[in-house]
């Protein structure tokens, strides 16, 4: 099974963090999504979640086939998606996202990528670069027009040759490798791969034990250098081969076979003889058998081996416990789905940052639920991803004995707490999000929001505690 790592944080410098990431089991391979937005004013948000959303659906439902091609199509469907979203928002026009794609099943890595985002493979303390930038400085590095030393700074970096958005015909990079047991795939947005070199990367991805640790310091070691940028950091490590033991077994000859029989029958004869001797049943003079209760057989027991004790007296079976009902607790311990994250500080894959403490409230203290409408296309992976919760709890909540759920659906939610919230002048959901310790995505679902609409002030919304 593959493990995973996913860290993201908006940086020293920014408020918002417009990076996205998901992983999770697919019918096709574990895959890993990275998405690094742009646009300003929270497009960027949008246009990465969108895309990660859509490439992890559309690998959800694609019928068999040749990974490299089904990567290809998942990533013309997230540009599809994202040319239908800004058609619809004027506001969206000039949104965008990189993408970086890793699908792993039976030790073979496909992957595919549009901008800046990078993928790297850790084998053995080497640390590969999978990928190439779609990126006017790596152009220019490429002909010869500068050296890497002055690439690594370069004020014009941030330029990109190419991205998934409108406007735009983004020609994917897909590649394949094989992995070897316990090799380690990392996934990045520049925010980290424009702060650390490959022997920082490579210091830090051999110095922790655990992929969570080396997820975390990665983060903290780019913040250390300046943060300039969203940084967010998801490590997949190839599942381990178990050895399997192919033992030639030779019986032994026939004979001893036979003599073994004999002698277990023999033992179990001696056996139940001597049980029936140590145990005599009572008789009569005329020889008629007498039946006892247990009470008196224990009394006749004890004495005949000299005991002091006599057999306890009978007591009435205590009744059962009454049924206790067991809340339905929000786990982060399934994968893919996205899987468990270590986050301290910083923010999942849920793309809220968390760096304000949230307002008191008396129902955040304990397990609460919150109804939702199921929309179109949802499944349970996504709803939990939402909400920070796990599809088990969800099915609990709902007494579902299995994963389909259908458009129009309620379906109840545990959240830590609900707060009732007026939207104040100059607020958004992004704001709104960090401020209760929610996500913009559960935010958007608890109130049946869409994409394009906006929050008004005065207007009331019900916010969802996730932490």
């Amino acid at each position: 099974m593959v493990e995973a790592a996913l860290v993201s944080h908006p940086g020293r410098v920014r408020t918002e963090n417009e990076d996205y990431a998901y992983h999770g089991e697919t019918p096709h391979g574990y895959v890993g999504i990275v998405c690094d937005g742009m646009g300003g004013e929270a497009a960027g948000e949008v246009a990465a979640r969108l895309a990660a959303e859509t490439v992890f659906q559309y690998l959800l439902q694609a019928p068999a086939g040749d990974p490299t091609q089904l990567l290809k199509e998942a990533i013309q469907a997230a540009q599809d998606r994202l040319i239908q979203v800004a058609q619809q928002n004027p506001q969206y026009q000039k949104f965008g996202t990189t993408i970086a794609i890793a699908l792993i099943r039976d030790h073979l890595l496909s992957y595919a990528h549009v901008g800046d985002s990078r993928i790297y493979l850790f084998r053995r303390h080497t640390l590969t670069l999978l990928t190439e930038d779609d990126s006017l400085v790596q152009q220019m590095l490429r002909e010869g027009l500068i050296t890497p030393e002055q690439a690594l700074h370069h004020p014009q970096k941030n330029i990109l040759s190419q991205c998934l958005g409108p406007h735009q015909n983004p020609t994917p990079h897909i590649g394949q490798t094989k992995l070897r047991p316990n090799d380690i795939v990392l996934l990045c947005t520049d925010g980290l791969s424009n702060l650390l070199s490959q022997d920082e990367l490579v210091s830090q991805l051999t110095q922790h034990a655990t992929l969570s640790a080396a997820a975390e310091n990665l983060v903290a070691q780019a913040n250390r250098q300046g943060g300039y940028d969203n940084i967010t950091v998801l490590l997949l490590r190839a599942p381990s081969k178990t050895p399997t033991f192919a033992l030639s077994m030779k019986l032994p000859p026939p004979k001893y076979l036979i003599a073994g029989g004999i002698g277990l029958v023999v033992i179990i004869l001696l056996v139940v003889a001597f049980s029936r001797g140590s145990s005599p049943t009572p008789t009569d003079s005329n020889g008629v058998i007498l039946l006892t209760d247990s009470t008196e057989a224990g009394e006749t027991l004890s004495t005949s081996f000299g005991s002091s004790h006599s057999a306890p007296p009978e007591t009435e079976p205590l009744p059962p416990p009454p049924n206790e009902a067991t809340p339905a607790l929000a786990s982060s311990s399934e994968t893919p789905q996205p899987p468990t994250e270590t986050t301290p500080p910083t923010k999942t894959s849920t793309k809220t940052s968390t760096t304000s403490s949230k307002p008191s409230s008396p129902s955040a203290s304990k397990t609460t639920a919150i109804e939702i409408t199921v929309q179109k296309g949802d499944n349970l992976t996504q709803i939990a991803k939402a909400f920070r919760t796990t599809r088990s709890a969800i099915q609990s909540a709902n007494h579902l004995t299995s994963e389909n759920i259908r458009a129009g659906q309620k379906l109840s939610i545990p959240v830590k707490g609900i707060q009732i919230h007026t939207v104040q002048k100059g607020e958004n959901l992004s704001k709104l999000a960090r401020e209760y310790h929610s996500s913009i995505e559960a935010i958007r679902r608890a109130n049946n929001l869409h994409d394009k609409d906006e929050i008004k002030a005065g207007q009331k919304l019900k916010i969802p505690i996730l932490e």
